[in-house]
C-alpha cells in the first residue's frame, strides 16, 4: 500500500515538473490598416494597407524576442521610406506607408498617380516541443508592371526565443544540399549531367544552394525559394517537399 501511494506521489510529481517545463504560448491576433480613403478600389491616387499578425503575450525575454523578431520581418517587407528603423510598432508601419504615398504624389505633382498597396499576414505555421515556425507572407505593389510577394519562414527555439542557426537545424548542411538538389532536379525534371544555369535557373557559378527559407509541417521541410531568389518571374515560387524519413538524422530537431 504504501508503495502504491509512493509510485503515485512520484508519477504526479514528474507529470507537474513536465508540464512545468513546457512552454505555454499564449497569443492574439491583431489587425493594422490605413488608407488615404475609404475608396480603396482606385487604381490612381490611393494607397491601403493591411497588417495581419499573430503576437505573443507576456513580458518575459523570449516573448519580447520573438515579437521583436516577427515585427522586424513585417517591417523590412512592407517599408517603404529610407530608414525601417523609424518605425517603432505597427501602427507606426501603417501610417508610413501611406505618408510616403502622399508625399511622393505631392512630390511628383502628378494628378493620377498608381495606388499603392501592402499586406501582410504573420502566422505559426507549425510548433512542437523544439521548434516554433512562424511564417510571415507579404505582397506589396508600389507601382510598375507588378508587385512583388513573398515567404520568409522564421525557425525559433521555444525554450528561448531564439532564431534557429543552419547548423543548429542540420546536422550536415553539404549532405542536405546534395538531398535537396536532386530533389530540385527530379520536380523541375533537369537532368544530373545538365547545367543549371542551362536549365534557366540563377545559380552562381552553377552551384546549387539551399534556400534561405525552411517551412517545417507534419510530414517535413518545404525548402522555399521565393520568386526571383532562382527563377524567373515567371516560374513564380518554387517549393521542394522532403518528408522527416527521408532526412533522417540530417534534421537536428525531430
Amino acid at each position: 500500500m504504501k508503495n502504491t501511494l509512493a509510485f503515485r506521489l512520484l508519477f504526479v510529481c514528474a507529470s507537474l515538473l513536465l508540464t512545468s517545463c513546457a512552454k505555454e504560448w499564449k497569443t492574439t491576433q491583431q489587425t493594422y490598416y490605413k488608407a488615404t480613403s475609404a475608396d480603396t478600389s482606385a487604381i490612381y491616387n490611393e494607397a491601403k494597407i493591411k497588417l495581419e499578425i499573430t503576437q505573443f503575450e507576456g513580458n518575459d525575454p523570449a516573448v519580447k524576442a520573438l515579437n521583436k523578431r516577427i515585427f522586424t520581418s513585417v517591417c523590412n517587407s512592407v517599408y517603404t521610406g529610407e530608414n525601417s528603423l523609424e518605425a517603432k510598432n505597427y501602427d507606426a508601419l501603417v501610417q508610413s506607408f501611406v505618408t510616403n504615398y502622399t508625399q511622393i504624389k505631392n512630390e511628383l505633382k502628378q494628378d493620377s498617380l498608381p495606388s499603392w498597396e501592402a499586406q501582410a499576414t504573420a502566422k505559426i505555421n507549425f510548433q512542437s516541443k523544439k521548434a516554433l515556425n512562424v511564417t510571415v507572407e507579404y505582397y506589396v505593389f508600389t507601382g510598375g508592371a507588378h508587385g512583388y510577394g513573398a515567404t520568409e519562414s522564421l525557425l525559433f527555439n521555444p525554450e528561448n526565443g531564439a532564431t534557429y542557426k543552419l547548423t543548429e537545424l542540420f546536422s550536415n548542411t553539404a549532405q542536405l544540399t546534395e538531398l535537396v538538389e536532386a530533389k530540385f532536379r527530379s520536380q523541375l525534371k533537369i537532368a544530373a549531367n545538365t547545367s543549371l544555369t542551362d536549365a534557366g535557373y540563377f545559380f552562381a557559378d552553377d552551384r546549387f544552394i539551399l534556400p534561405k527559407n525552411f517551412i517545417l509541417t507534419d510530414q517535413g521541410i518545404q525548402f522555399h525559394y521565393n520568386t526571383y531568389e532562382v527563377a524567373s518571374y515567371a516560374q513564380g515560387p518554387i517549393d521542394i517537399s522532403i518528408t522527416y524519413v527521408e532526412l533522417g538524422d540530417l534534421f537536428l530537431l525531430r
